[in-house]
């Protein structure tokens, strides 16, 4: 326990333990309020993820943790608020429930850094989906560096979290012996700013390799609203670090002053986690009554700019990406106009499909109305429910020199299906 001067102890009112001055009700309801839109968002993430993509990968594993943590954090402040006066004055807490807030605050500290770290590497783990074998080196080192960099945090951090004071239970013991426990403050204030730098590093990384995709405008709003999330998470650490210089180095009344800070906590680690899920939700908004997602998702491409059909912010991403890889290595999308091609059957109720990546120029019927050919420059999709009641085919995807035909799941046609 941080040692207090004898004048600051005598500066101090008569303690008032029966109605005490409080802060209010503030952290309690940030607190609340964030947590049922976190398990929410997760909720819905894991689901589209599982029922709908039917694929959980390690990002999906990364936030599970992230959530659980955050969950914890939570309830641990909320209670230590409730029983513990985290909203009063450091005076006005009897003395034999200072060791209990002392265990409660560092257990508090090792779900935060661990909450946050999650979080951060689940976006970072995301951020591997958007290059692939031929996307710049240069990015997918910088997320290698940054996850290697997050996981030695996290180590690094509960290690000094537990164990700044030597024997362990010096930390909650009044007057501890001299030397037995390293400056509390300065430590915690440097693993806020670390954080911080974490944080943002983890906003700014994806920055250049997004502005380089093709990108419709509503798409590149989406991106933009998403990184100004990050932002936002950014400032709350930053918020959140000043208030650990008020509470634990420029004041002694540590309670009083580190109220402001749990409430940042809670937004900066909140918000990460709703940022984290939020780009994989689009598959399940495109699922939703046409009255719903007409307001929550755009369904068409428009044919002056581009956009997808039922598909995350992750695929769109992936896509673009992949499409300017294409491009830079000069491959083209091999149409053939003299190869015919059948359309597939429609697929199921329920599922949806991407609009094309790439534009079939048209599709004109045959005498026997079974072989179509491109030829001109209309989509498919109009062309062919203008010409005929027969289904337009579903996405057409473009990978280096062949068009193979997907669904929004899974393959609808082996690879060996080619335009």
């Amino acid at each position: 326990m941080r040692n207090i001067p004898v004048e600051v102890l005598l500066s101090w009112p008569t303690p008032n333990y029966t109605n005490p001055k409080t802060r209010g009700n503030a952290l309690l309801a940030v607190n609340l309020g964030f947590i049922v839109l976190v398990v929410t968002t997760v909720f819905l993430r894991l689901y589209t993820r599982i029922f709908i993509k039917r694929w959980f990968g390690i990002d999906d594993f990364l936030i599970l943790l992230a959530l659980i943590f955050t969950v914890a954090l939570t309830t641990v402040v909320i209670l230590a608020n409730l029983r513990l006066g985290w909203d009063r004055h450091i005076y006005d807490i009897p003395l034999t429930s200072l060791a209990a807030n002392l265990k409660i605050a560092m257990v508090a500290k090792c779900l935060f850094v661990s909450a946050a770290t999650f979080t951060r590497l689940s976006i970072l783990t995301f951020y591997y989906r958007l290059v692939t074998e031929s996307a710049i080196k240069v990015f997918r080192w910088l997320v290698h560096i940054s996850v290697a960099f997050n996981i030695a945090m996290l180590v690094s951090f509960i290690l000094v979290g537990v164990f700044q004071c030597i024997p362990v239970s010096n930390y909650w013991m009044f007057a501890a012996p001299k030397g037995s426990c390293m400056d509390e403050g300065k430590a915690t204030l440097c693993i806020g700013i670390i954080n911080c730098v974490a944080d943002f590093t983890c906003t700014i990384l994806p920055i250049p390799l997004v502005a380089r995709l093709q990108m419709p405008r509503r798409q590149r709003i989406a991106v933009i609203v998403l990184f100004g999330l990050g932002f936002i998470v950014t400032i709350a650490g930053a918020v959140r670090t000043w208030y650990i210089y008020m509470s634990l180095i420029l004041e002694y009344d540590q309670t009083w002053y580190a109220y402001p800070l749990w409430i940042a906590a809670a937004v900066e680690i909140d918000l990460g986690v709703i940022c984290a899920s939020a780009p994989m939700l689009r598959p399940l908004l495109s699922r939703l009554p046409p009255v719903v997602s007409s307001l929550l998702s755009s369904r068409f491409k428009k044919s002056s700019g581009g956009g997808t059909y039922g598909t995350s912010l992750a695929d769109n991403l992936e896509s673009a990406n992949q499409d300017n890889n294409t491009a830079s290595h000069g491959s083209k999308s091999a149409v053939d106009p003299n190869q015919n091609l059948v359309p597939p059957p429609r697929a199921g109720n329920g599922r949806s499909y991407r609009e094309p990546d790439v534009e079939l120029k048209s599709w004109n019927q045959n005498t026997n109305a079974d072989n179509y050919r491109a030829s001109s420059s209309r989509s498919d999709e109009a062309f062919c429910r203008a010409i005929s009641p027969i289904p337009p085919p579903p996405d057409v995807r473009t990978q280096h020199d062949r068009v193979s035909l997907y669904s929004d799941d899974s393959p609808i046609l082996s690879d060996s299906w080619r335009v």
